[in-house]
């Protein structure tokens, strides 16, 4: 019920957000991350805790939600760029099947981890009620920042403002 709650509003909001910071109720700036284990399209199960020590970079999206598509090239992008210092992992919230979500990612050339929250229990943890939503997470486990709606993660002024951390190797 959660995920076609969360596809009506996608929807019926057209994903007119670009580019706000938003916040996530129940969990402010600086806060630990709420730990997860999902399994990546690969059936590799993925601990968040796994990353401690390391920038992560976390993007609730799905195959059907036209601006999580888009900035997919530029997520690949500044997950090449940084990945010696962040690592990005998508959580899928698409209804697809996983060999129909592989399908896609192979499609996409996208090589960063693909994790599957096929109940949305992830989302739920972190309320998410549109897509995209990223959430940046620093090498001592404190949640930076939350951006909802799509972002090309390239443009130089929104890496100034957001990445210089992970794109300098600081911690």
């Amino acid at each position: 019920m959660k995920r076609i709650k969360i596809f009506l509003v996608s929807v019926l909001t057209g994903f007119c957000l670009i580019f706000l910071p938003g916040g996530l109720k129940g969990q402010a700036m600086g806060d630990n991350p709420i730990n997860f284990r999902l399994h990546d399209v690969y059936g590799h199960v993925v601990d968040l805790r796994a990353f401690k020590g390391k920038w992560v970079l976390l993007n609730f999206w799905a195959t059907w939600c036209g601006p999580c598509r888009k900035e997919i090239p530029s997520l690949e992008k500044i997950e090449n760029q940084a990945r010696s210092n962040m690592v990005v992992l998508g959580i899928s919230e698409s209804l697809d099947g996983k060999k129909k979500l592989l399908q896609f990612v192979h499609e996409h050339k996208m090589t960063y981890p693909i994790l599957i929250d096929g109940l949305g229990h992830v989302a739920d943890e972190y309320r998410v009620h549109a897509l995209p939503r990223s959430v940046l997470i620093d090498p001592q486990g404190n949640v930076q920042w939350i951006i909802d709606g799509a972002v090309n993660w390239m443009d130089p002024t929104f890496q100034k403002k957001f990445l210089g951390g992970p794109l300098k190797g600081q911690s």
